[in-house]
């Protein structure tokens, strides 16, 4: 054998085995990536599961059950976590009585009013287009109140662009299916901030039944008198608004009321800034078509008191207890004015003579106007 022909053996032989190495090395790559998929697929499954078990436990949209962990229950969407509620609940509670406001209004405890039964409608940044829209929503689910009771307040009475809505429906507003409620990184993180105990609502949680109940350690309210800002303007084309709502629910007996605000809220903000009268005018006028209209907006020992409140403008579930039996008549009336009792002129110097107190209280009755005349900057009617 020449040294040619053992050349081309040892070719030959090294060709074999490059090609049995190469098919070694891709079934080597195929049966790695068969395990990869399996991998990818039990990594996700465990992810997805994880994911649904938490959410399920923490329910943050209140589709099923509520937080079983903690008990306690965010609202990080009201419209979403109130509409599931209200739907999942309608046909066994058999609701004979709606209350509808803004976040001033979400701490009354609807377990308060034994003698109906009451879903609390009340939303964050809520005003009365919501009202109505929410309103006829219920109507078109069957709910045929007996009492609608309604907080008022005075920003409704502001000028500013309000933008016409487009309809309500809950269909639109309820979370469609369990994939939506549980399988969802947007309502993963509202279970986790549950979990960490952040709420959006630094005043009050909702407890198992979905009651509000007061933090124990609340935002501390540090009141003060600041330099007045501008004069607004008055708008009282809502207070016809807030009338309609009868017509929506003919059968009901309504009773407003104007929530409570910190008397130091009550001078910055409304007093210096001119929208006193316009605020008192809606608030009478709104009372001679309800049936009973309260006023606890006015200074009082309860809005002079600021470990009532955390921020001036939203009042404790203990302060919204005694509001819920005023509302019922089971309380004296020491706290707030019973509007529809008294003519406009009367009212206006009880409100005014409160005010006046205060301020002579915090020796700061250079704040105070003497103006026997009512003062309205009124909005040019277009």
């Amino acid at each position: 054998m020449n040294f040619k022909s053992v050349a081309a053996e040892f070719l030959k032989l090294g060709k074999y085995k490059t090609q049995e190495m190469s098919v070694s090395t891709t079934a080597q790559k195929h049966k790695n990536s068969q395990f990869s998929f399996k991998l990818y697929g039990l990594v996700t499954s465990l992810l997805l599961g994880s994911v649904a078990g938490i959410n399920w436990a923490i329910d943050p949209l209140w589709y099923s059950h509520g937080n079983i962990l903690t008990g306690k229950n965010f609202t990080f969407n009201e419209r979403i976590t109130k509409t599931n509620l209200f739907l999942r609940t309608k046909d066994k509670v058999n609701y004979d009585c709606i209350i509808l406001g803004s976040s001033r209004v979400t701490a009354l405890r609807t377990s308060n009013f034994k003698e109906e039964k009451c879903f609390n409608y009340a939303l964050k940044g809520g005003e009365i287009p919501d009202f109505v829209n929410y309103a006829e929503s219920l109507k078109n689910e069957g709910v045929n109140p007996k009492t609608v009771y309604i907080g008022v307040d005075g920003l409704n009475f502001v000028e500013k662009e309000r933008k016409s809505q487009e309809p309500v429906t809950l269909d639109t507003l309820t979370t469609k299916s369990p994939l939506q409620a549980y399988l969802s990184a947007d309502v993963l993180l509202f279970s986790v901030m549950t979990l960490l105990g952040i709420s959006p609502d630094p005043g009050n949680y909702y407890d198992r039944d979905f009651e509000p109940v007061d933090f124990s350690a609340p935002p501390v309210y540090t009141p003060r008198f600041y330099k007045p800002q501008p004069p607004q303007k008055c708008d009282l084309s809502s207070v016809e608004t807030f009338k309609s709502l009868r017509s929506i629910f003919p059968n009901a007996k309504f009773i407003g009321y104007v929530p409570p605000r910190s008397a130091w809220s009550m001078i910055n903000d409304t007093y210096a800034r001119e929208l006193m009268d316009c605020d008192l005018l809606g608030f009478h006028e709104l009372a001679q078509s309800y049936d009973v209209m309260y006023d606890f907006s006015a200074p009082s020992n309860i809005t002079k008191n600021p470990n009532n409140t955390f921020d001036g403008s939203h009042y404790s579930v203990i302060v919204n207890n005694q509001i819920a039996d005023i509302l019922q008549g089971k309380d004296p009336e020491e706290f707030g004015i019973r509007v529809d009792q008294y003519n406009f002129e009367e009212y206006r110097n009880l409100y005014r003579q409160k005010l006046k107190n205060f301020l002579a209280e915090n020796e700061r009755l250079d704040l105070w106007q003497e103006s026997p005349e009512i003062l309205v900057n009124m909005v040019e009617k277009k």
